[in-house]
Parts: C-alpha cells; structure tokens; sequence
C-alpha cells in the first residue's frame, strides 16, 4: 500500500481590515460641542429623587428649628435681644406655632413631608415662606 498524499494546506483567507474606531465628531450620539448626556442627566435625577424622598426626623427638626429660628429674628426688638431673651423668645414662639398647621402638620406628621418641602423650608428667609414650602398633609 502507497501512502496517500497529504492534502495541502488551504492557504488562510485574507483578512478583512479592522474598522476604523469612531472618533468622538463622528458619532451619532456625542457632539462636540455638547457635555455628555450623563451630565445633563444627573441633576434631573437628583432633583426626582428629591422630590420623591421622605424628611427623616432630624430633617424635620431642623426645619422646625430653622422656622422658630425665623420667628424669633421677626419678633419686634430681636436685633438688641439678649441670648437669654432671644431663648425666652423662642420658648414662647414653640408653643405659639403649634396654632400654625405648616409647622404642626411638620412636627405630626414627618414620615409625609417631602424632600423637595424640607429643602425649600431649609432655605426659607421667613416664616410667610417657610410656611408656603410645607403643604399641608391632605393636600398631598
């Protein structure tokens, strides 16, 4: 028996070239002259995320805080009140506020005040403003 010859081997295909990476002004999904979508994106979601957020306690006594903080800077005579009268103050306005519902409704009922609330009462200038920052629980 004759050994039978060896096939020879196929010659390898050329291979196609590699593509050409996209270079950033190529594609159709980044511009140049625009930030990353990821950059617009973020304060969007930060700002959901805040809106839809619950106040934890000390969230909501420091709003609380910063309210009787603002009644006592409107009360008559605050700017030559001494520390021991601004506290006096501020013990008399705590239970005064009780009769306000914004304030009432943030010391009751924490768990239903938003982020978006707790953030526009933590940079409220007044109580007027302060108070239009905190809806009322049934109006929610």
């Amino acid at each position: 028996m004759t050994p039978s010859p060896t096939p020879a081997l196929a010659p390898a295909p050329a291979s196609a070239p590699a593509p050409a990476p996209i270079s950033r002004s190529h594609s159709p999904f980044v511009h140049s002259s625009s930030p990353p979508a990821l950059f617009l994106l973020l304060p969007l979601s930060l700002s959901l995320f805040s809106c839809r957020s619950h106040a934890s306690p000390s969230d909501c006594a420091a709003i609380t805080d910063h309210y009787l903080d603002l009644a006592v800077h409107e009360s008559p005579g605050a700017a030559t009140m001494s520390s021991a009268q601004a506290a006096a103050v501020r013990d008399v306005e705590r239970g005064l506020k009780r009769a306000v519902p914004a304030y009432r409704d943030v010391q009751d009922h924490c768990e239903g005040v938003t982020g978006a609330e707790v953030s526009c009462a933590r940079d409220a200038e007044s109580t007027r403003a302060w108070e239009a920052c905190v809806h009322p629980t049934d109006a929610r």
